[in-house]
């Protein structure tokens, strides 16, 4: 019993190891106590850019229909990149946002990495609106 414990505490500790702790205050996003990003915005868009302003990534959330018939999805905009995603199955928040980012690497070193954005996309895309415009 001691022993499965301690396996436990082990695990929970290295997950805290390499997390990164991700702030948002006046207007700057902070990752590790550094600023990293900038983000402005309101409750139903966010736009978050590179401190030099040479990326833009948009995160916007979209409600369709009314009542049970309405539903709510994300679309997650790359400006620079002429890319985009849309995904309902798994509402971005803004900080999820950037913690998915990292962890896929498409922000590293507080900057945006264009090469891994297709791979991220990829990953979380569901064709939201394509289905919408088809019925």
């Amino acid at each position: 019993m001691k022993k499965m414990y301690l396996l436990c505490v082990l695990i929970l500790i290295s997950f805290s190891l390499y997390s990164q702790d991700i702030k948002f205050k006046k207007g700057k996003i902070l990752i590790d106590k550094v600023e990293c990003l900038n983000y402005s915005g309101d409750a139903n868009n966010v736009e978050i850019s590179t401190l030099d302003g040479n990326n833009t990534i948009i995160l916007k959330f979209i409600r369709t229909g009314i009542g049970f018939n309405g539903g709510l999805y994300n679309k997650i905009i790359f400006l620079e990149d002429s890319k985009s995603l849309t995904t309902r199955s798994y509402i971005f928040t803004k900080k999820l946002l950037v913690e998915k980012l990292l962890s896929e690497e498409v922000l590293k070193d507080c900057s945006i990495h264009s090469e891994k954005i297709d791979k991220f996309i990829v990953k979380f895309d569901e064709g939201i609106e394509e289905t919408l415009i088809r019925n």
